[in-house]
């Protein structure tokens, strides 16, 4: 025992010391080293349990043929402060000091993208946008992956739910394989119509507006297309390309449930309701009642999420009661006031059958007498 203490001690002591910590630091160095060196293999950070849902998005994405560290590590950065780095993340792993879920520690600059998407390149994806189009973004300060932020983990979007559960993981093993380079919802989160404009113009060369928005009446008449194909409507309606469903049987639920309907509709009078409008608006009213409810249902939507319509009724506009509609014996006498004034003023109100529909239903004459 006395010579284990002596072994410490002394000149002679303290070299088999220092050869001793030297030799564990080469190797945890070593060790560290082909840690740092092996990084460089995605199947290594899958190793990690926190890290198997983050592992299974990038192998399900566009990227997948592509390490982390292309991405994750800055381009030119030495050895030493890779290895730096993973010593921190191990120790922070170990130590239990890991928070859910996982952050990047640094933001994936436009540099790391170009070593492999070149502006200069010849080839650009398929897609109508102008030349300036990358520049323009560039110039503004706006980053690569301010639009193609799930380029490298599908499913980035749904991050807030990430957790190294076994139920987690095997959801994250059966994601369809999807292409998040880019999709409308990444430019309307800018393109808002309040910060930037949303005008598909601005980027796109060539829009492919279908022959029936050139018509005339096409504003007028647009809710009949609505209503025969709205899903085909969505594909540039914020359908981001592809058709989508609306849920809803009656023209109002579709309206209501379709954002872009409802974009243009809501708190805006319609271009049906000119300054002529109200001269023959019944008629019209009697033909499509359908189109009407669309603003005018007084009904409560039996799905709590639809829009509820604007209730506006007759009493709305007609808040003075027209000339003599008070008088007590009015149903009697409008004959006297058809007579003598013309029944024009009438069908602002009433159909052109509200007169059938009563008398021949009360079997009334037109002169007040029942008929014989």
């Amino acid at each position: 025992m006395a010579k284990f203490f002596r072994w410490g001690g002394g000149s002679h002591g303290n070299k088999k010391l220092l050869y001793a910590g030297g030799l564990l630091l080469v190797l945890f160095l070593t060790f560290s080293g082909v840690a740092a060196t092996d990084s460089s293999n995605p199947d290594s950070c899958a190793r990690c349990h926190v890290m198997q849902p983050y592992f299974y998005t990038w192998q399900n994405s566009p990227h997948a043929n592509i390490s982390c560290n292309s991405c994750h590590v800055e381009p030119n950065t030495g050895f030493a402060s890779v290895l730096a780095r993973r010593v921190s993340e191990g120790i922070v792993y170990l130590g239990g000091d890991l928070e859910l879920p996982i952050h990047g520690t640094r933001e994936i600059s436009n540099e790391a993208c170009l070593q492999c998407h070149s502006l200069n390149r010849q080839i650009t994806p398929g897609l109508d946008l102008r030349g300036e189009w990358h520049a323009e973004h560039l110039d503004y300060g706006t980053t690569c992956v301010d639009c193609h932020y799930e380029v490298a983990h599908t499913g980035m979007s749904q991050k807030a739910a990430f957790a190294p559960t076994e139920e987690a993981i095997a959801q994250f093993r059966e994601v369809e394989e999807r292409d998040f380079s880019l999709t409308k919802t990444s430019c309307l989160e800018c393109h808002d119509g309040e910060r930037v404009t949303y005008s598909c113009e601005i980027c796109h060369t060539e829009i492919g507006i279908p022959q029936d928005h050139f018509v005339a009446d096409f504003g007028y008449n647009h809710g009949a297309s609505v209503r025969a194909s709205i899903s085909e409507c969505m594909r540039c309606h914020t359908g981001f390309g592809k058709e989508r469903e609306v849920p809803g049987d009656s023209i109002a639920e579709i309206t209501r449930n379709a954002q872009f309907c409802v974009d243009c509709h809501e708190g805006v009078r319609p271009v049906t309701h000119d300054a002529f409008w109200s001269v023959g608006h019944i008629v019209r009213g009697e033909t499509s009642p359908e189109g009407c409810m669309v603003c005018h249902d007084w009904r409560e939507p039996e799905d709590e999420d639809m829009r509820v319509a604007q209730i506006i009724t007759c009493a709305d506009c007609h808040e003075q009661t027209p000339e003599g509609h008070d008088a007590p014996r009015w149903y009697w006498d409008h004959k006297d006031f058809v007579r003598d004034r013309g029944s024009f003023g009438c069908f602002d109100c009433h159909g052109a059958s509200s007169c059938f529909d009563c008398h021949a239903k009360y079997n009334v004459g037109f002169g007040g007498q029942p008929v014989r």
